[in-house]
């Protein structure tokens, strides 16, 4: 019952902890025969470690960061705690020294990654990639004969009317069509023949 009041009055006033002890101590009196009398707990030690690796991972205390200090009880001096103290603390001024650095470093170049489609028909020349002038006109050139750049020339050289472009196109992608049917009836009757038909 008691710690069902304790907690409803620190959930209304979590800032009045102070008044709400002597209520909870009081039904803590009126419900039990014996009167308990709480004791307020006193710090056992000095320093707890949590202050001690603050002040041996102090980056500013030159004092300290110059030769170890010596533990303040005489149960927390281990070996592995002062080798682990005094990595942290050499990390530390790894990074407090590698701040003021940092705009000694070179830049580094951003590699910007072309994911979309590629417009034109521009190659660069970039000798570090391994693309020197000779290997960047072979590849325009590979390209170009991709794009078929030098028929379209031709086929733009005189006006064809709309009806005839047409046909032509038509008549291009059936003899397309042809040869690749052919060649795959071809190759498939070739197949057949090696296997004894």
């Amino acid at each position: 019952m008691e710690m069902r009041a304790l907690t409803h009055s620190l959930r209304l006033r979590p800032t009045l902890l102070r008044s709400t002890q002597p209520l909870a101590l009081t039904l803590r009196h009126a419900s039990s025969n014996t009167p308990s009398k709480t004791q307020p707990t006193q710090p056992t030690q000095g320093t707890s470690d949590f202050d001690q690796i603050l002040s041996k991972l102090n980056i500013s205390n030159t004092a300290a960061s110059s030769e170890p200090s010596a533990p303040q009880q005489p149960g927390n001096a281990s070996g592995s705690r002062q080798s682990v103290f005094g990595d942290a603390l050499s990390l530390g001024r790894a990074v407090g020294m590698s701040a003021g650095t940092d705009n000694y470093r070179p830049a580094v170049r951003r590699v910007e990654l072309k994911l979309g489609p590629s417009l034109g028909r521009q190659v660069h020349v970039e000798p570090e990639k391994g693309t020197d002038l000779a290997a960047a006109l072979r590849t325009l050139q590979i390209t170009c004969n991709a794009n078929r750049v030098k028929q379209q020339a031709n086929q733009q050289r005189f006006h064809v009317r709309r009806g005839q472009m047409r046909k032509d196109l038509r008549m291009q992608r059936w003899r397309k069509l042809f040869k690749f049917s052919f060649d795959k009836t071809v190759s498939k009757i070739q197949r057949m023949r090696a296997q004894g038909w």
